[in-house]
């Protein structure tokens, strides 16, 4: 196995279960659709606390100047507002692609995975994430949309990068890094959560993206 070999297992996997949910979703019925659109943000919900009550920092005061400067930059640069113009202004597209790109890349799986992968050589729990990515993928990509199967290349740049330092670098990444990253993952599945629901329009979570990236490293 070779560095990366999981994430590209992944990367397909995505592909071929949002392009099957897509072609899946004129047989599912519009009430079950938006039921199901609920019910992955309740989930999403519970994920997201899940991760911020089981890592809580150290460092609070460092939390805060990751969050406001990476939130700062990500704003600057405005990922998402490249995505909506890369997406022709699909909102539907948009919403898609950031709410299956944040649940396939962030939490503990991703970040273990990617880093035993790059550090070790063990494909086994990354691979293991894929799989489930892959079936996740069919039922996102049938409520909601084409932009499911475009996350597939999110998830492809985000864990290679990972995974691509982890194996130069060695275990670059430290517990309290890791702690940090997941806290503030756990507070933006909680965004993408109330954004599914149709609350907090007005964030644009990928720009959000930045500080959750900038934790691992600093």
């Amino acid at each position: 196995m070779f560095p990366g070999f999981g994430t590209l297992v992944n990367f397909v996997l995505v592909l071929v279960g949002g392009y099957l949910g897509t072609k899946g979703s004129g047989f599912v019925n519009p009430k079950i659709r938006e039921g199901i659109v609920h019910g992955i943000g309740l989930f999403t919900l519970l994920l997201g606390v899940k991760l911020m009550a089981e890592n809580l920092p150290k460092d609070l005061l460092k939390i805060f100047f990751i969050v406001l400067l990476g939130t700062a930059l990500g704003y600057l640069l405005d990922l998402e507002g490249r995505i909506s113009q890369v997406a022709g202004g699909d909102k539907g597209f948009t919403r898609a692609f950031i709410t299956a790109s944040v649940l396939f890349t962030v939490g503990p799986m991703t970040l273990l995975g990617c880093i035993l992968e790059g550090t070790r050589g063990d494909s086994s729990l990354i691979i293991s994430k894929a799989t489930m990515d892959g079936f996740s993928s069919i039922i996102l990509a049938s409520s909601l949309g084409r932009g499911v199967i475009f996350s597939a290349f999110f998830v492809l740049a985000f864990q290679m990068t990972i995974t691509l330092s982890a194996y130069f670098f060695g275990e670059f990444i430290s517990e309290d890094s890791m702690r940090n990253s997941f806290f503030i993952g756990g507070g933006i599945m909680v965004i993408i959560a109330l954004k599914l629901w149709g609350l907090l329009d007005k964030v644009k979570s990928v720009n959000l993206i930045v500080p959750l990236v900038a934790a691992l490293f600093v």
